[in-house]
C-alpha cells in the first residue's frame, strides 16, 4: 500500500516538472522573436501627404486663380468689365413724343348739335366746341341754318382761340339747301397766324332768331396738337 502511493507521487511531480520546463522554453522562445512592423511610421518616407503642405498648395492656387475679363471691387462684389453703355429710354421716348406733337395726332372726334326749338337772342352766341390745350390742325364745320331769299343767313359761325374769335367764310351748299334752311361748311386748319381752338355760333341781327326743325351744326375733328408756348 505504501508502495502505491509512493509511486504515484512520484508519477505527479515527475509531470509537473516536465510541464515547468516546456513552458519557461516556450517563453525564451517568445522573448526571441524580434518584431518587425506592417508598417513603417517614418516621417521621412511616409506616404501620407502632410496636412500643412496641402493647405499651403490650396491657397496659392486660389491666389493664382484670376476671373477673365471681370475685376472685384472694394467690397468684393464681381464687377464685369465688358459694360455695354446704352442710351436712357426716357430720352428717346420724350423725344419721339415731341416729334408726334409737333407733327400732331390724327384723332377722329365729331359733334351733332341739335338747334330745333332753341333761341339765340340778338347779339349773342352759343359755345360748341373747345379742343383746349390743342390746336386743331385739321377739322370741318357744316351748319344747316335759317336763310333769307339771297341764300345768306345771319348766323355766324365764329373760330380761333377764345377770346380771339371772328367769323369764318361759309361755303353754300345749293343742292342740299332749300326753303328756309341753307347748308353751309368750313374746313378747319390752324396755322402760324391764327390758331383755333374754338367754335362757336353768333346772332349778327338786330333780333332773335328761333331755329326751325332740322336746324343743326356738326363738327368733325382730324387732326390736333399741342399748343406752342409763342401761341398761347
Amino acid at each position: 500500500m505504501k508502495k502505491s502511493i509512493s509511486a504515484t507521487l512520484s508519477i505527479s511531480i515527475a509531470f509537473v516538472l516536465v510541464s515547468s520546463i516546456f513552458s519557461f522554453n516556450g517563453n525564451v522562445y517568445a522573448q526571441d522573436t524580434p518584431i518587425t512592423p506592417e508598417t513603417s511610421f517614418d516621417s521621412s518616407t511616409s506616404s501620407i501627404p502632410n496636412a500643412t503642405e496641402n493647405a499651403t498648395g490650396f491657397e496659392q492656387q486660389q491666389n493664382q486663380t484670376t476671373i477673365p475679363e471681370q475685376q472685384l471691387n472694394d467690397t468684393n462684389i464681381v464687377v464685369d468689365t465688358n459694360t455695354t453703355e446704352t442710351q436712357p429710354v426716357g430720352e428717346n421716348t420724350t423725344q419721339s413724343d415731341s416729334e408726334n406733337t409737333t407733327s400732331g395726332n390724327v384723332v377722329r372726334d365729331s359733334v351733332t348739335l341739335l338747334l330745333e326749338d332753341r333761341s339765340l337772342p340778338e347779339g349773342s352766341f352759343i359755345h360748341l366746341y373747345d379742343s383746349t390745350p390743342f390746336e386743331i390742325l385739321s377739322g370741318h364745320v357744316a351748319a344747316k341754318l335759317p336763310c333769307n331769299a339771297d341764300n345768306a343767313t345771319d348766323v355766324n359761325v365764329l373760330i380761333g382761340q377764345a377770346p380771339n374769335v371772328s367769323p369764318t367764310d361759309l361755303e353754300f351748299v345749293p343742292e342740299l339747301s332749300s326753303g328756309d334752311l341753307c347748308l353751309y361748311h368750313a374746313d378747319l386748319a390752324s396755322d402760324s397766324a391764327n390758331t383755333i381752338t374754338d367754335i362757336a355760333i353768333l346772332n349778327n341781327s338786330t333780333e332773335d332768331i328761333d331755329f326751325p326743325p332740322t336746324s343743326t351744326v356738326v363738327i368733325g375733328v382730324n387732326e390736333i396738337a399741342e399748343i406752342s408756348s409763342e401761341d398761347q
